[in-house]
């Protein structure tokens, strides 16, 4: 099992949305497409997206993450996350 050390978290959500965004790009999605495949609507995918929300939970971030087919594990063991 994988143990986040909480000091990596702020370092984890800068990857994960740099990827999601970059991912995003790639395609050309709207924000309204990205949450129809993430389940969220486009004003938590917007607010997700700009860091606006401080209190952005991870699992969040995976969620998109996931829906757009993005690696996480290789972000993850990028980090250098510990075990």
């Amino acid at each position: 099992m994988t143990n986040i050390d909480e000091t990596q978290v702020p370092e984890l959500k800068q990857k994960l949305m740099d990827e999601i965004n970059k991912e995003i790009e790639k395609r050309n999605l709207s924000q309204s497409q990205v949450g129809e495949l993430a389940g969220m609507s486009r004003v938590n995918v917007n607010k997700l997206l700009r860091g606006t929300e401080k209190s952005i939970a991870l699992n969040q971030l995976v969620k998109v993450a996931n829906a757009l087919g993005i690696k996480i594990e290789l972000i993850f063991k990028r980090t250098k996350i510990k075990r």
